[in-house]
């Protein structure tokens, strides 16, 4: 399984970049992304967003309060001020370094995205089917209305970030822009709300975890 940079990638029709070197080579870290990673010793599962921040809205949040203090946890930020769908990478072509590496020592992986949709729905994508099989089990189980992941947003390339650990296969959510702002209070996930987490944020979180002890026992 390859690990490196993918290299000579053209940019996707909906992408400014093709890879995170030639969006490093444009944009300023710290000024307009930044990029968390935290690993915990002895886990092998990771909970991935690598449109994070004001790219794809709520993703950082929902990755870091999952992996909670038992796993780890990496998020490729977008802080610009406007405009932040210029940082949005491909997950097939996304080869931030420090991401890559933490992907190579994983067993499992939970990559979290955003899509643009009024309705409340989670699509389930990716190659690892018995991680989600019981997190579609668990988020049904909870009352969060799940199907699964529409071809464009399957999750289904070897080459996808999700599936690039040492197991060759993770899974992909795409949470839908309705699900996603039910997590903030008042629905709003503006970056000062990001804070103001509501009880179906945790209720959410909760049964990810769940899947995973059940995956696990």
């Amino acid at each position: 399984m390859t690990t490196g940079s993918i290299h000579n990638a053209a940019p996707t029709a909906s992408d400014t970049y093709s890879n995170f070197a030639d969006l490093a080579a444009h944009e300023d870290e710290g000024l307009h992304w930044t990029r968390e990673c935290r690993r915990v010793p002895g886990s092998d599962l990771a909970h991935i967003a690598i449109h994070g921040g004001h790219i794809e809205a709520g993703t950082t949040e929902a990755a870091l309060a999952c992996a909670g203090t038992t796993d780890n946890y990496y998020s490729f930020k977008g802080i610009k001020t406007g405009a932040n769908r210029t940082l949005h990478v491909t997950s097939t072509h996304f080869d931030e370094p420090q991401c890559v590496d933490l992907q190579s020592g994983m067993a499992r992986t939970v990559s979290w995205h955003g899509f643009s949709s009024g309705d409340k729905i989670t699509e389930v994508g990716g190659l690892d089917h018995d991680f989600s099989y019981w997190i579609t089990a668990s988020l049904q189980h909870a009352g969060f209305p799940v199907a699964e992941a529409t071809p464009e947003r399957a999750g289904s390339s070897p080459k996808n970030i999700c599936n690039r650990n040492l197991a060759g296969r993770g899974v992909q959510l795409e949470l839908s822009r309705a699900q996603r702002a039910a997590f903030f209070t008042n629905n709003d996930m503006s970056g000062g709300n990001r804070t103001n987490l509501t009880e179906e944020f945790h209720r959410y979180i909760e049964a990810i975890q769940a899947a995973y002890r059940r995956l696990r026992a």
